[in-house]
């Protein structure tokens, strides 16, 4: 009778818990950047074409402008048979790369980050700049690999949901919170913890969404 009165209160606990906590599968910050920082930035990536179309194989990236339409094709098949694909374009230009990598691996904004998910963050992982055109995408997957936390850093000045390129994450209940690309927003997503699918969903208008991506660890 002890141990029973025992296991009925530890449910008793266990079951509050789950009621009052709520879990969190993201940070969002607005304007994170510096303003002459992002449009700096901003400025570039849409005056100087130095994009590249990038797609996969598995896992592994193929970045250059040969064969598209073939490789678009390819893409969108992978994606109806819901197997890992995308379709978008990469921004060539590491010198860029590297200032930006230098200034998110800042002590000030190291720290910042650090505050926010709770964790020691000490260094970025692989950072790159997209563009996702009409009827780009990028399919359901996990980051579980590439870090501790996946950030996305978006360019978009002028944005609607309806135009798609929203981010998607999908909670372990099953829903999704979709998350709009608004310039100058900052999304942390923990990937180490546990598996967090999300995906991009198609664009769907004549705009180009822009974002910058990669992971803390």
């Amino acid at each position: 009778m002890k141990y029973l009165k025992l296991i009925i209160f530890f449910l008793f606990l266990f079951f509050m818990y789950k009621k009052n906590h709520k879990e969190i599968y993201y940070n969002i910050t607005e304007n994170f950047l510096d303003d002459d920082y992002i449009d700096n930035i901003y400025d570039k990536i849409t005056s100087i074409d130095r994009w590249v179309y990038t797609t996969n194989k598995g896992n592994e990236k193929i970045k250059n402008n040969n064969n598209k339409k073939e490789r678009e094709k390819n893409s969108f098949k992978l994606y109806n048979n819901n197997k890992f694909s995308y379709s978008k374009y990469e921004y060539d230009n590491e010198e860029l790369i590297k200032d930006i990598e230098r200034y998110l691996t800042s002590e000030n904004i190291l720290q910042l980050i650090s505050e926010k998910t709770g964790e020691k963050l000490v260094k970025v992982l692989d950072i790159f700049i997209s563009k996702y055109e009409k009827n780009n995408f990028l399919s359901k997957h996990t980051d579980r690999t590439l870090g501790k936390y996946a950030f996305m850093i978006y360019l978009n000045k002028t944005w609607g949901k309806n135009c798609g390129g929203n981010l998607n994450i999908i909670k372990n209940d099953g829903t999704i919170d979709t998350i709009i690309p608004k310039y100058n927003r900052l999304v942390l997503m923990n990937i180490h913890s546990e598996e967090r699918p999300h995906f991009i969903d198609k664009v769907s208008c004549d705009k180009s969404r822009y974002a910058i991506t990669g992971w803390f660890a």
